[in-house]
């Protein structure tokens, strides 16, 4: 499952440009068929030294074509040949189709007429008759189903793409709430701990609570800005995780020890944002009581195939998973919007004491913005 993220594609209609643009195309070459075919007739007629007029007359014919193709498009939208009303439409259709049929045969010949006769590239019978019409009617009447027909199936299509879009988005903007809203729990939540720690040190040692009050706003100004993805590098987790860090060394002293392993060939893997305070958080709160003994916690971070893995491992008598809190319940809820159900957090006992964290994550770069 891909990080949400709201779809790149909106719902995308065609230009009026790139409408024109595509039926000029599609008119030339249909075109310059025609003409190839019309020509090797007459070549094979032995009649091959009107090629410059035979080419003006199929292109008038295809351009004249290309130029009423909107009129039938917008009928074919105005007047379904199918679905409610179609009883009347298809007869309102066929008379669309004959108007559209003379009109083309009639501004067919006048433009031959202009271009061929007018521009001394020959003579040709381009007079207006009753049977001139009835000719070329059977295949126009072929070229308005087709066009009736191509509109249908396409609009069809981006109606159903365009409903797989919005459904796509809807999805993802449920999504990006529900993250924003595991978000918003943890922050309070992560300022009520690190206030208590300030409120500890204000009268044992005022200078280490006013430097952390200091590191404490930078890092609620590097973690915690209102308009943040919900993806960030490991580089960038790490680089927080040493704010935080930096608080609780003032609290811990000499008796905090943490580890972290970490290769630099993957810092710019994604993870997701204010993954690694809350975890370390919990193995500060789980190892052995700090006015005792040492505190200990270690970092890993591991790629296995096509996960990555992270490690938080403390040493001391620990705690349940129940009493880790809200912090390790809110990292799995959000690994699992972002990534499915197939990543996540596991929690096991130590081998040689205290307990391990284990963060399972898909192994993908961060895109560039």
């Amino acid at each position: 499952m891909p990080a949400p993220s709201l779809p790149k594609s909106k719902s995308r209609r065609v230009t009026g440009r790139q409408f024109a643009l595509g039926i000029f195309i599609l008119a030339s070459a249909i075109g310059l068929l025609l003409f190839v075919d019309r020509y090797l007739t007459r070549v094979t007629a032995g009649r091959s030294d009107d090629w410059a007029r035979v080419l003006v007359e199929q292109l008038s014919g295809a351009y004249v074509a290309a130029l009423l193709i909107p009129l039938m498009v917008y009928g074919t939208r105005r007047l379904p040949p199918f679905g409610r009303g179609w009883v009347l439409h298809l007869p309102m259709h066929f008379a669309i189709a004959l108007g559209v049929g003379v009109l083309h045969t009639t501004l067919t010949s006048l433009g031959r007429i202009l271009l061929v006769e007018l521009t001394g590239l020959g003579l040709g019978d381009y007079d207006l008759s009753a049977n001139r019409f009835l000719l070329a009617l059977p295949n126009q009447l072929i070229v308005y189903a087709v066009v009736v027909g191509i509109t249908l199936v396409v609009d069809r299509y981006r109606a159903a793409r365009n409903r797989e879009l919005e459904a796509a988005e809807l999805k993802s903007r449920l999504t990006l709430a529900q993250l924003d809203a595991l978000r918003r729990q943890l922050e309070p939540h992560f300022l009520t701990t690190t206030l208590n720690t300030v409120s500890e040190l204000v009268y044992t040692n005022p200078k280490a609570a006013e430097e952390m009050i200091a590191r404490l706003t930078a890092l609620l100004r590097h973690a915690f800005a209102p308009d943040q993805e919900h993806e960030t590098t490991l580089g960038e987790e790490l680089r927080t995780l040493d704010l935080y860090l930096d608080m609780m060394r003032l609290r811990f002293a000499e008796r905090l020890f943490v580890q972290i392993d970490a290769p630099g060939d993957l810092h710019p893997l994604r993870v997701p944002r204010t993954l690694l305070q809350p975890l370390v958080e919990n193995a500060l709160k789980c190892s052995a009581e700090p006015n005792l003994s040492l505190v200990a916690v270690r970092v890993t971070v591991r790629a296995e195939g096509d996960d990555l893995l992270i490690r938080v491992r403390d040493r001391g008598p620990g705690c349940s998973e129940s009493s880790r809190g809200m912090g390790l319940r809110n990292i799995t809820a959000r690994i699992q919007t972002l990534y499915g159900n197939d990543y996540g957090i596991t929690l096991k006992e130590a081998d040689e004491g205290g307990a391990e964290v284990q963060v399972r994550l898909p192994r993908r770069v961060r895109e560039a913005a």
